[in-house]
This record gives structure tokens, sequence and C-alpha cells, in this order.
């Protein structure tokens, strides 16, 4: 028998029939308010971590870039010191370098030096990618040489398109020419308040102290050292072409010496030690040092010149007029003296 009394099994009957109510805690101001600020918050530390994470990625593609960028524009200064034994009488004058984020432009300026003057003999405007190789983009000579039938010279004639002035070419002492030009008597014709640049080519090979005790050392700027095998001069013997047929001064290998002090013995061991640093990265350099050894084995050892560049005004040059030795002259550029 039940202990409750009807009235409390009535209440406790509606108790159970009554639904439960959820209080909605989220929809209070107070908590959305909060889960407001809290988006917020993760909203600007997403963004601060992205962006964040943005300069990083940046920062490293510039530096590690520029680093790249770097160490192919050593290398390149590396490969261009080949200019210091290479081109008849030209020399580098100034570069400069313009950096873009995955190149760098590189804008460099040559000259010739004729007497106590120097003039513009070139620019060359060259592109260093972050990938891929080097390329000239413009030079201001030409990409190709000019050539043109001079009627009066009797040969081709090379013009330089950026000052149209003439450039220089050597004839080798064992290759047969018809005719072989003489125009050291063009340069002693002009008036004598002109600077001329003459490239003379020798009968035969001589070493430094011959060519000393012959030539002198007054207003000879640069010495050419031939590097062209036997075997190539026996191909080249063989053409019918004369204007391939000879060296051109900016493809000749040689050095420069000073018009105002003696060049010696010495002075042909340090082109020589130059040419072997650079032949270790150099294979064209490599090559040459290879022919010029080859050559020098019936000299004993001695470093053979076969041709020069001299500049001066016509009264200067006149020393040179009727030297035995010298087989062929060639007049390149010419300029006022004042």
């Amino acid at each position: 028998m039940s202990d409750k009394n009807p009235r409390d099994k009535a209440h406790e009957s509606s108790e159970q029939s009554e639904p439960f109510e959820e209080i909605d805690f989220t929809s209070s101001p107070s908590v959305q308010k909060a889960f407001k600020k809290t988006r917020m918050k993760q909203t600007f530390k997403y963004v601060f971590i992205a962006f964040l994470t943005t300069v990083i990625v940046i920062t490293a593609v510039i530096f590690g870039s520029q680093a790249i960028l770097n160490n192919k524009i050593n290398e390149h200064q590396q490969n261009s010191l080949k200019e210091t034994v290479y081109g008849a009488n030209v020399h580098s004058s100034e570069t400069y370098y313009i950096h873009d984020m995955f190149s760098v432009t590189e804008e460099t300026k040559y000259r010739k030096q004729l007497g106590d003057r120097y003039i513009i003999w070139d620019k060359k405007m060259k592109r260093i990618p972050l990938i891929g190789s080097i390329e000239t983009v413009s030079q201001g000579s030409g990409m190709t040489g000019i050539n043109r039938m001079d009627k009066e010279a009797k040969r081709t004639v090379r013009y330089n398109d950026f000052n149209n002035e003439r450039e220089i070419e050597f004839y080798y002492p064992d290759v047969s020419y018809s005719p072989i030009p003489n125009e050291l008597d063009i340069a002693l014709g002009l008036d004598n308040d002109k600077l001329i640049e003459v490239a003379v080519s020798f009968k035969q090979p001589m070493t430094l102290e011959q060519l000393s005790k012959q030539l002198g050392y007054k207003n000879v700027n640069w010495l050419w050292v031939d590097t062209t095998s036997h075997s190539k001069k026996e191909e080249i013997n063989k053409l019918k072409v004369a204007s391939v047929k000879t060296k051109w001064g900016e493809d000749a290998f040689g050095f420069d010496v000073s018009g105002a002090s003696p060049y010696t013995t010495e002075t042909g061991q340090v082109f020589l030690s130059n040419m072997e640093d650079l032949s270790n990265s150099n294979s064209t350099i490599k090559k040459a040092l290879n022919t010029i050894r080859e050559n020098t084995k019936t000299s004993n050892g001695e470093l053979l010149i076969s041709g020069a560049v001299l500049t001066g005004t016509p009264e200067e040059l006149e020393r040179l007029k009727g030297l035995e030795f010298i087989r062929a002259s060639v007049l390149g550029a010419t300029i006022d003296k004042y």
C-alpha cells in the first residue's frame, strides 16, 4: 500500500509531464560579443602569419636570387679577364650593373689608346639571367663586322660600326698573300696633327729580346702573339679569299706594353703566367696557350712575337719606314691630336 497521498501523486505527475526548457547561452549579447572578438583576433592572427610568411618568402627570394646573380657576375668577371690577353690595343674602361630581381644588365665601355689620347671603341650590353646563359643584348660596333672592298687599298677593309674607324688586322708570317698591304706610307702622308694607329706584321716571329733591339719600344702599344697552329695555317693557306686569311685585331692574343719603357723577357713571362691562370677556367685560352707552347719549342721556350701595334703622329712613326723585318702594315684608327 502506498504512503503518498493523492495530492502528492498529482503534483509528481504534473512535473513529469512538463517539458525541460534548455537555456541558450550563445544568444546572449555578451557571449556574441566575446565570439566576435575571438574571431577577429584569429583573423588578425591569420593575416599577420600570412603577411609575415609572404615577407619572409619574398625576402628569401630576393636575397637568394641576388646571391646567385652575384656569383654569376663574379664568374663572368673572371672570364672577362680574358680581355687582358686578348684584343689588339683594346681595353675595357668602365662597367655598370643594373640589377633586377631575376637578372642583371651589364654595360661595358671599351677604348683604344692613340698616342696620349683615348677614344671610345665599343659598348657592349649583356644580360646575366638568374637561370640560363649570359647573352649579348647589344654591341656598339655591331654584332657582325662590316667589310668593304677598298679599291685604293686593294683589299677588304673592316670598319667599326660604332665610330666608323678602320679596324686593324695582322698577316701571318708563314701564309702567302697577294697583295700584301703597305699602308705605312699612307699613315706617314697624313697631317702631323693626326694621331694614327698602325698594325705591323713581321716576316718572322721574334723573341722579345730580338724585337726590343730591332723595333725598340717608343710608340709601341701592343704586341701580337700568334696562337694559330701550323696545321690550321696550312688550311688557311689554301683559302682563296684573302680577307679570311688574316688575323683580325679583335681576335688576336697579345699584351699591352708601354711606349715609355722597354719590354723584356720578363714581360713575356708575365703574359704567359696570366694565360696559365686564365686557362683553368677558359677553354679558348687553354687551347691558345697549348699552341704558344708548341710554337716556342723552336725558341728554347721564349715567347715569340709576330706583330705589333704602334700609335703616334706621322713624324713619330717615321722611324718604321724601311725596317726590313716588317712584312705588312695596316692603317687603323686616326683622330685629331688637338
